[in-house]
């Protein structure tokens, strides 16, 4: 799923050659290999993985830009993200060393920026790196240490002061709308007809549930948005580069935090594995965010159902994007979760 269809390989492979020779520091003599993308993650945005020699060294190096058709999104803001990288990395958040942004759609037939390559491991989502992994490979202990260690950095992210930035771009709800109507909204305009029309029972009622019940309360604070084990560079356990900003936000992070939790238990136990030792339960997640940002965890329930509901929407729209192209019909593993957390909404 990460391979896109960019045209002519080979134009490509010279434009974005050229641009490096012109823009990076010493590079006249650059060359270029072939592009390759990454096997095993990344659906949004495009990623090319770059192998360069110049004067003798090899180098590596990541360039993203849009794909021509999305499953996921209508609209990548490709400068706003290279521009949040930049503020995580001035707020002691891990991010690549960002080397460029190029404006002209000429080159590539997108905008793009480059980064250098970050050395480390990514949880594979092709297959889900509960079907055995690196990670798998860690003991219980290790597990805890990894999942904490990202918990910190995601709550470093909603610690951002961000007066500090002109982040104006960055999309938000009003300031007389609850914190996340702006993220409600976006999820609601998913759901065309083709997509409702194959949506369950359950899952419309959670829709409406989430629609009626929105909290007006809570904090505004720049979220990640894709905020998940999977969108992390590991090294030791620890966070190298925090990537793929497309989904970011200002908003309630309650809804972040409870991303964080479900896309990876969905993507586990929604499969029927069982859940890895060592990993944190939902509590905990809120208890360990809670300590650290000082912020409140009220409004959990709701945005336990905000989650699993985005999921299974996103799903519906891959979904449905395979079935028009004659693949077969998968039945959307994330409708158990909605119904559970549908049901404990209701008792609250």
């Amino acid at each position: 799923m990460a391979k896109h269809d960019l045209g002519d390989m080979e134009t490509l492979r010279a434009n974005l050659e050229s641009w490096m020779r012109e823009s990076l520091p010493d590079s006249q003599d650059l060359q270029l290999g072939d592009l390759n993308f990454p096997q095993e993650s990344g659906e949004s945005s495009v990623t090319l993985i770059l192998d360069a020699k110049n004067r003798g060294r090899d180098s590596r190096y990541i360039c993203r830009m849009k794909p021509r058709h999305s499953e996921v999104f209508d609209e990548h803001d490709l400068l706003l993200q290279y521009q949040l990288m930049e503020i995580a990395d001035k707020n002691g958040i891990p991010a690549p060393p960002l080397l460029g942004y190029e404006a002209d759609e000429n080159l590539l037939g997108s905008d793009f920026y480059l980064m250098g390559f970050v050395d480390g491991q990514i949880p594979t989502d092709n297959p889900p790196w509960a079907f055995g992994s690196w990670i798998t490979e860690l003991s219980d202990q290790e597990r805890a240490t990894q999942w904490r260690n990202g918990l910190e950095v995601l709550a470093k992210i909603h610690c951002i002061d961000t007066s500090a930035y002109d982040i104006s771009r960055l999309p938000r709800a009003a300031a007389d709308q609850p914190p996340s109507q702006h993220e409600l909204d976006k999820f609601n305009a998913l759901v065309t007809r083709d997509v409702r029309n194959n949506m369950t029972a359950p899952l419309l009622e959670a829709l409406d549930y989430l629609n009626a019940n929105l909290p007006a309360d809570g904090p505004r604070r720049l979220c990640w948005g894709d905020a998940r084990p999977g969108n992390i560079i590991w090294k030791d356990l620890r966070p190298q580069a925090v990537i793929d900003w497309e989904m970011a936000s200002m908003a309630d992070p309650l809804q972040e935090v409870a991303w964080w939790f479900w896309i990876d238990y969905i993507n586990c136990v929604g499969f029927g594995i069982e859940r890895q030792g060592g990993l944190p339960t939902l509590e905990q997640v809120y208890d360990q965010w809670g300590e650290l940002t000082g912020l409140p965890t009220d409004n959990a329930a709701y945005f336990d159902l905000f989650a699993v509901v985005r999921y299974a929407i996103v799903l519906e729209k891959k979904f449905l994007a395979m079935q028009q192209a004659g693949l077969d019909r998968i039945d959307n593993f994330a409708t158990p979760f909605v119904e559970q957390q549908l049901a404990v909404c209701k008792k609250s």
